[in-house]
């Protein structure tokens, strides 16, 4: 399918009645489902200052105490592989894998920004076999993009960042808007919940100062992806990125942001939201979620 024909695909024109009647698509199961719950944590940006292995380890042990069939981590493992050099790079993501030999769980893993490694450190090459999202695949053994289901749930995750030059932006490309809907369309009743780094909808920037900030901004391209997603039985949107604990709901879907391990960057609370994991329950065609915070206290506390 070409670009022109997805977007025709997706009904933008005001007389579509698809797009029209979003609320009308029953957000069910398929058949018969167990209840579950899983671990969504997000953000653990682990380094080896701050006390941010003892934070992580923290939100493993919390998991392990659960009742989670298996966890997600949301993306941005490890505290900055955009600007740090290929030494420090490397010592992150060891100290990560290292920490996360400590959870129980199975674990499913997402990109985030501070995950792709060198793109503002240019003494990184683009040859270097670490480069850009390389070493993360290499890392955890998985694709970007990729689908999962669990109990008759299909989870569906994004790689909402793409490299532009040097530089970063989040977005969803093109052909992975094509597999997204090709995915979707492969088996649209079956519940869905779909899985990215950066928010597709986020209302962070309408009451907190500052978070007009470009780093608060969500997927360039949220106003494709969401009247596509709202065609088929996805009941939740889980985000990561912006630290904070949030859900919007649009259309019967619920648009999660599941705080952050490190917090306030390893330094106390970000507007408020400790640093915490994420349990969410989905049974039926709903979910529901619980914030639990690791009991991780800052040594250098700056509260936000």
């Amino acid at each position: 399918m070409n670009r022109r024909g997805f977007l025709k695909g997706l009904g933008l024109a005001a007389a579509s009645s698809t797009l029209g009647h979003a609320n009308d698509v029953e957000r069910k199961p398929a058949g018969p489902i167990r209840a579950f719950t899983f671990a969504f944590f997000t953000d653990v940006h682990v380094h080896q200052g701050l006390g941010a292995p003892e934070g992580t380890a923290l939100a493993m042990e919390l998991m392990n105490g659960s009742h989670a069939d298996f966890a997600i981590c949301g993306g941005d493992h490890i505290f900055e592989g955009l600007a740090s050099g290929r030494e420090g790079i490397l010592e992150q993501y060891a100290l990560y894998t290292q920490l996360e030999k400590r959870l129980k769980l199975p674990v499913w893993h997402v990109l985030g920004n501070h995950d792709v490694a060198g793109l503002v450190n240019t003494t990184i090459e683009e040859k270097d076999p670490i480069y850009g999202k390389a070493l993360f695949r290499k890392t955890f053994n998985t694709p970007t993009k990729y689908t999962f289901q669990h109990k008759g749930v299909r989870f569906v995750v994004l790689d909402s960042i793409q490299i532009v030059g040097r530089a970063w932006i989040p977005r969803i490309d093109d052909a992975q808007l094509e597999w997204l809907q090709d995915t979707l369309d492969a088996q649209p009743e079956l519940p869905t919940i779909i899985v990215s780094h950066v928010p597709l909808a986020t209302s962070i920037a309408n009451y907190y100062p500052g978070s007009e900030d470009p780093a608060f901004r969500g997927v360039a391209n949220s106003r494709e992806i969401i009247p596509l997603i709202e065609r088929y039985n996805v009941i939740a949107v889980l985000q990561g990125h912006t630290h904070i604990v949030e859900d919007v709901k649009r259309h019967g879907i619920h648009y999660i942001t599941g705080g952050a391990v490190s917090g306030n960057w390893w330094h106390g609370t970000h507007f408020g939201d400790r640093e915490g994991v994420m349990f969410v329950t989905v049974e039926g065609g709903t979910v529901t979620t619980s914030y639990a915070p690791t009991g991780f206290a800052s040594v250098d506390p700056q509260n936000s």
